[in-house]
């Protein structure tokens, strides 16, 4: 019999108890009292209930009551209240004082049963098997975590259903987190601070979590050697309290769940054990589908198969789903009929009887937003929803996966807390997106299947999945960036009367239709929306061409323009073009993801009934091919559903002043056509036209595939071919390919370097023209209206604010050696394409919006997304223009033979993806205009040519408003101990030949090499090897031996670095910085215009001034050919430059470039950076922990060795604790990963001495910490957002840098250099990748 779980357990041995009298504490606990050292009980959370201080008191007195009850039971006769204190606060010790590999500190190993884990509903019961139950009559089964001997009554219940013979089983164990069995019972491992969650490892494989579990049984013995033979444990009590013992093990009563099934194997049971870690209450990710799949499927059909995780409800239910999908599709009834087209299913039925007016009901059936569109775009979406909603109902005995939806969905609507309003609504998403991947799987299983009897291959459905990168695009923008929104359902429905009293069969409303809709595409709650509504065509542009609202062309190119037309306005604008050009042909792109429909030759697009307004942008990533396949299956359900209505079919239309209203369109098979079969028809009718579809998200810039495909469509086009493009209303979508396209044309017909030999470059003169945009000014939602925009609507943003004082438009403009020029390129062609919008200028109309004053948060938030979208639709073209403008497009034109597509191109620049991204996640620092101009540098009195110098440069990266400012400059940090001439900070790592110094001189670095014997200065001795790796950013050069950083005139002491950047294109824009100076020095008669920090005493300021140089050519240097000049005078270095700032997001390919630097040819390590303190502490870091995991490297004893103490004081607070854990590096997410990796608490030690070691350069432990403060003291100001992004941007890089450290120190214990990269070692590790996506700096 199992012990009741609500009573304290007693331990194995008859002597121990609960809590051991002083007398009975294990040995190693006798001098563990809260006299010896160890704080009271009621100073530190002494107990593992959520809650804290007083939580923890009130368990303390709980178990002095209960105990005094039970008199002389366990051992506990007599026991004082002060002896009490004394076994729990020892007991707090042993856990504070964890040192094991898994079992370290802050863990506890919890008992996986627990009072009210058994459904006392669910039948046959079975001992040590909680909560099991069978599928039907399906060989599937479910079970909780069971005890040893649960396992085996399982097995036997199983065999005796068989009548004896002999029964083969697949058990699965989906549980992800670390599980060991003690005395036959399962204990889970937990964080003392949250024991009533898992720890979650998310992408662990079985591998590494069998191979975590044998080091905590390791962790146990050893740990039990120091009290007696004995672990603590803890069990839970039914208040919900924790509860600690003592359990008496041995190394054969302490077992893994590898160990017990192997052991049941020599016992002679038929049964095979796998292991798929699944995180608890989240959808198996899609490898774990494929790892089910791939078992299952091996198995002969008569075998068992079961199922367990802890409780056995969410993980355990959803693999009895999987494997039952699996099952029915081996048997051949899955429900979806089998067809040669992937996943093409027409169900024939009607579902009108299933309609119910109740959106609670529809919320039951999982008819929420996300899965309806789901269903819409996966070809047997609806059939698969349907067997999906048939198998969960069949295992459903412990819980409705669909059900369970509603039920956290209306629990969050109705919860009053906010904290367990938050865990609801938490819940609801991940179930709610579990029921999403079920559907996918579903289809995917069916689809696989009928392809593979087509044609012998198979496809994983990991693979599936990322074919199809809309289905995921649907999760983000439908669930996981509005939960809330996801938890809605519109009310406003039909009664049922309504629909009964309606004539003809034709309900009079479209919420009545729309709720009773039931096919694959125009499914419930969608309605078919005339694509043109009134206003729709701007009165503004020069030409009208009938059915065809918005055509224009732009001068000077083959290239037009228009709204998505009807089929007579395709006739129309082919009639236009073709005839008045000599019959040219025609390449339309129809640039639309929507799915869209022509009925009677107008188009109509699918739209959502609450949202009749908005078109559907989940689909972002759909493929031509699918969202053609889907509207084939729209035009299926139109003709399906007018069946239904005597030939006709319900539609809406918009009024003149935005009004929804209601139509019946007579509809027939020749009615109904997709574009495709528009344009199909009207070129076999032998028009000169060629249709492609380049589907793109509506209000977003086009992918870097979007602009291959055009760029590919045009490249191959004949010469004299009109490019035609269309979306919906002509205005965003067709803009962008308006100017792709006319890039793409002069690049094709006149080569490079991109030139207009025909147009003039008018930027210049059209930068505050009044030239109509049609839909520029801005509306009370933040959004770009239809109004026209007066000139002086931009007049005082201009005053201010310009396109250029976005300093991210002017780093990537430098990135490039024709960025100027391609830029320039770019904007006359954007001024040539804005009859309906100017994609520059939008930027600055959305600045304008956001700098309101007094502007609601929800207008200005909104701005801000759109005002982010078209800046990073203009950085794309920036680069595109660039892409163009080189050698890498040479093939596509038959120009040459090198052929590099836009995509892989910009992958080679990690750069520009940054800077992507910094749009993304803090665009509220690019729009922000500053409320006073900023100081600009002051020139000597008298010298007004300065300030005109500066505006006036042109180079591609000395450009107009750059300054080159010298490095030193008042108050920088200098050396205590090593003091250089020309170089003013240089550290020593204590114990390690690893240096850094801050920028120095020519001469200083000479000093410092010398200082190092890098040269052989009397011809006796021997030069010692030194790599110097430059760390630096930002873009350098020598003049004179001084070194100048390139600045902004208007920025001048803020660090202009590029973020994320390559060491070879920094190293390329240095040599570009170095033809610029050289060229302006030709051109000002060996003069130089320079720049340096100086204070003044008088003001206690400091000011940036201008001075004139005289040089010579040879006088400028970039860094990279100063350390080849030394290296030619004798020095012996290897110079590398690897970009590695504080502001870089650490990646594991930058570990894996500095450590590439070390070999045993090198005697020392020297790196630069802006001031020698900060990021380069991490640089030092790599690479002492690679010299000390070195057997043949033996740590240098130096004066300067010291450590940091990291030993507890006695008798400190709650807080002090706190605070000296987080100084430790204790933070939570770290101490997981420290259990996840081999060695990882020895790792992380040896990191935190290294980071104490490098301390004289920088203290990252310390900066995590003060990060994590200051976000502390901002989170009390709500209007500061902008601070807070960049103190939890910043502090959450701090925090990452750390965990790659420990991560990589792990990696050298486990590996050899020479078998695999760190970057290879982390991409074979998912867990930890998900481990430092998911850091926190407030944990």
């Amino acid at each position: 019999m199992l012990r009741p779980s609500f009573l304290p357990i007693a331990s194995s041995s008859s002597s121990s108890s609960l809590f051991a009298p002083t007398g009975s504490l294990p040995p190693s606990l006798s001098s563990l009292r809260p006299n010896r050292g160890i704080p009271p009980s009621s100073s530190h959370p002494v107990s593992r209930r959520v809650g804290g201080v007083a939580r923890a008191a009130r368990l303390c007195r709980c178990f002095t009551r209960r105990f005094a009850v039970r008199g002389g039971e366990g051992g506990l006769a007599g026991m004082e209240v002060s002896e009490m204190d004394d076994v729990q606060a020892a007991g707090e010790q042993v856990i504070r004082s964890r040192g094991g590999s898994v079992l370290g500190k802050k863990t506890i190993l919890k008992s996986d049963h627990f009072p009210g884990c058994q459904n006392k509903r669910l039948t046959p019961h079975i001992d040590g098997a909680p909560n099991y139950r069978q599928a039907g009559s399906l060989r599937v089964h479910g079970v909780a975590m069971p005890t040893m001997k649960g396992i085996v009554n399982v097995l036997n219940h199983i065999g005796e259903q068989k009548k004896g013979k002999q029964t083969r089983v697949l058990w699965h164990s989906l549980r992800e987190e670390p599980v060991i069995y003690i005395n036959g019972r399962p204990f889970v491992l937990r964080d003392v601070e949250r024991p009533f969650s898992n720890l979650e490892y998310t992408g662990i494989n079985r591998e590494r979590v069998e191979q975590m579990e044998f080091r905590l049984k390791e962790d146990i013995l050893q740990e039990a050697t120091r009290y007696g033979n004995k672990i603590l444990v803890t069990d839970e009590l039914p208040n919900g309290q924790m509860v600690d013992q003592w359990e008496s093990v041995i190394s054969d009563t302490v077992k893994t769940p590898l160990e017990v099934y192997e052991e049941l194997q020599h016992q002679g049971y038929l049964v095979d054990y796998e292991r798929v870690p699944i995180t608890d209450e989240k959808a198996p990710k899609e490898g774990d589908f494929d790892n089910l799949v791939r078992r299952i499927s091996q198995v002969d059909m008569e075998t068992e198969i079961v199922f367990n995780c802890q409780m056995g409800r969410g993980r355990t239910t959803t693999g009895m789903v999987i494997s039952t999908l699996v099952y029915l599709n081996r048997i051949g009834a899955s429900g979806i009929p089998r067809t040669s087209s992937i996943g093409k299913v027409f169900y024939a039925g009607n579902d009108a009887d299933d309609y119910s007016p109740s959106s609670e009901e529809a919320i039951l059936r999982g008819e929420y937003a996300v899965i309806r569109s789901l269903v819409r775009v996966l070809e047997g979406g609806v059939e698969g929803k349907r067997q999906v909603d048939k198998v969960i109902d069949k295992c459903d005995s412990m819980q409705n996966l669909r059900e369970a939806i509603a039920t956290y969905r209306s629990s969050t609507l109705r919860q009053p807390d906010e904290m367990k309003r938050e865990a609801s609504l938490s819940f609801f998403v991940e179930y709610l997106e579990r029921y999403y991947f079920l559907i996918c799987f579903a289809v995917y299983v069916h689809s696989v299947s009928s392809a593979h009897h087509a044609t012998s291959s198979e496809v994983s459905f990991s693979d599936w999945m990322r074919e199809r990168p809309e289905l995921y695009s649907i999760l983000r923008r439908l669930l996981r960036r509005d939960p809330m929104g996801a938890l809605g359902y519109s009310s406003s429905k039909p009664t049922l009367p309504k629909i009964i009293e309606s004539a003809d069969g034709r309900p009079h409303e479209m919420d009545v239709v729309a709720a009773m809709r039931n096919g694959e595409v125009l499914g419930r709650q969608t309605v078919l929306k005339s694509d043109h509504c009134p206003g729709c065509h701007n009165l503004n542009l020069p030409e009208r061409v009938e059915g065809a609202p918005n055509f224009r062309e732009i001068p000077g190119f083959s290239v037009y323009g228009v709204a998505n037309p009807t089929v007579d306005g395709i006739r129309a604008v082919i009639q236009r073009v073709s005839t008045s050009k000599g019959k040219r042909p025609i390449l339309w792109h129809n640039m639309r993801e929507e799915p869209v429909i022509y009925i009677h030759g107008k188009p109509f697009v699918l739209r959502e009934v609450e949202r009749p307004y908005k078109n559907m942008l989940e689909y972002t990533g759909i493929g031509r091919d699918r969202v053609e396949r889907m509207e084939a299956r729209l035009k299926e359900d139109i003709l399906r559903e007018a069946e239904r209505y005597d030939g006709a079919i319900m539609v809406i239309h918009e009024t003149d002043n935005g009004e929804i209203f209601d139509a019946w369109e007579n509809v027939n098979d020749e009615a109904v056509l997709t574009p495709l079969e528009v344009y199909k028809r009207l070129d076999s009718e032998g028009l000169p036209i060629k249709y492609a579809r380049v589907p793109i998200t509506d209000g977003k810039a086009p992918k870097s595939s979007d602009f291959d495909t055009v760029a590919m469509n045009v490249a191959t086009a004949c010469k004299d071919a009109a490019l035609v493009f269309n979306c919906q209303m002509g205005r965003g979508r067709t803009t962008t390919g308006t100017v792709i396209a006319c890039l793409l044309r002069l690049r094709v017909d006149y080569g490079r370097p991109i030139g207009m030999p025909a147009i003039r470059n008018n930027h210049e003169d059209t930068t505050d023209a009044d030239y109509s945009s049609g839909e520029e000014t801005i509306d009370h939602n933040g959004h770009l209206s239809s109004d026209s925009w007066k000139p002086h609507t931009l007049a005082d943003l201009h005053s201010r604010f310009d396109i250029n004082d976005i300093l991210l438009l002017r780093k990537i403009t430098r990135l490039f050696d024709n960025g100027i020029e391609c830029r320039k390129i770019l904007d006359t062609v954007i001024d040539k394409c804005s009859a309906l919008q100017n994609i520059r200028q939008a930027v600055l109309q959305y600045t304008k919006v956001i700098n309101q004053q007094n502007m609601e948060p929800r207008v200005r938030r909104v701005a801000l997304n759109r005002g982010a979208e078209y800046l990073e639709r203009y950085l794309k073209l920036i680069a595109f223009s660039a892409y163009l403008g080189s050698k890498a497009f040479d093939g596509f034109c038959a120009q040459g033979e090198t052929k590099i597509s836009f995509k892989n191109w910009l992958q080679q620049r990690p750069e520009i993806q940054t800077m992507k991204w910094s749009i993304r996640l803090r665009p509220g620092r690019f729009f922000t205009v500053p409320d006073e101009p900023k100081a600009t540098c002051q020139p000597p009195q008298g010298d007004v040519t300065m300030e005109a110098i500066v505006k006036a440069r042109s180079g591609s990266v000395l450009g107009k408003g750059s300054i080159l400012k010298m490095y030193f400059f008042p108050g920088q940090r200098r050396s205590s101990s090593m003091n250089f001439r020309g170089t003013p900070h240089v550290i020593k790592v204590d114990g390690y030949p690893v240096y850094s110094m801050a920028t120095p001189t020519v001469d200083g670095a000479r000093e410092v090499l010398s200082y190092l014997s890098s040269k052989d200065t009397n011809g006796i001795s021997i030069a010692q090897k030194v790599v110097v790796t430059d760390i630096r950013e930002e873009v350098v050069v020598y003049i004179k031996g001084t070194p100048f950083v390139l600045r902004e005139l208007d920025q001048p002491v803020d660090t202009l670095k590029h973020v994320g950047i390559s060491g070879p294109m920094v190293e390329n824009i240095e040599a570009r910085l170095k033809e610029d100076i050289l060229s302006e020095v030709k051109q000002l008669d060996g003069r130089l215009l320079l720049h340096q920090e100086e204070f003044n005493a008088a003001t206690n300021q400091c000011s940036v001034l201008g001075y004139w140089e005289h040089i010579n050519l040879e006088d400028v240097m970039t860094p990279a050919e100063v350390y080849n000049t030394l290296t030619d005078q004798g020095y012996c270095i290897d110079y590398k430059r690897i970009p590695l700032t504080r502001e870089r997001e650490a990646l594991a390919a930058d570990v894996d470039s500095v450590q590439s630097s070390i070999n045993e040819s090198c005697r020392y390590y020297l790196f630069i950076s802006h001031t020698g303190y900060g990021g380069v502490a991490y640089a030092m870091a790599i690479t002492c922990l690679r010299l000390g995991a070195d057997a043949k490297f033996v740590m240098e004893q130096t004066a300067e060795t010291h450590f940091v103490s990291s030993s507890l004081t006695k008798s400190v607070s709650v807080k002090t604790f706190t605070d000296i854990a987080l100084r430790q590096g204790d933070y939570r997410d770290i101490l997981n990963l420290t259990r996840a990796l081999i060695h990882g608490p020895k790792s992380k030690e040896e990191v935190d001495k290294v980071i104490d070691r490098c301390v004289g350069a920088g203290d990252l432990r310390e900066d995590i910490l003060q990060y994590r403060k200051a976000l502390r003291d901002c989170s009390h100001d709500d209007d500061d957002d902008e601070a807070r992004s960049y103190l939890m941007d910043m502090g959450t890089k701090a925090l990452r840098r750390y965990f790659f450290l420990i991560t990589f120190r792990s990696y050298l214990y486990c590996t050899s250099l020479h078998q695999v990269t760190f970057a290879s070692w982390m991409e074979a590790r998912p867990e930890l990748g998900h481990l430092c996506d998911n850091l926190k700096l407030d944990r």
